[in-house]
């Protein structure tokens, strides 16, 4: 039986939440709106996104606290 440690099963579970954030992001860049492969306007949009879908992740987890 393989033993992680605490600090490794977060670091490996926010990790692959990112990840997925990101997956998600682009799939719904394409199929609602105008992007196609190659855009140079796509990878810096979904930069924009991606940090306003993890802010507003974080106001979420921080109203679910009070």
């Amino acid at each position: 039986m393989k033993v992680m440690s605490r600090d490794k099963i977060i670091f490996e579970t926010v990790e692959t939440i990112i990840d997925s954030i990101y997956d998600v992001v682009e799939e719904n860049m394409f199929n609602y709106s105008n992007y196609e492969d190659g855009d140079d306007k796509f990878e810096q949009r979904r930069e924009e996104i991606v940090s306003e879908v993890i802010e507003e992740l974080n106001n979420r987890i921080l109203n679910m606290n009070r």
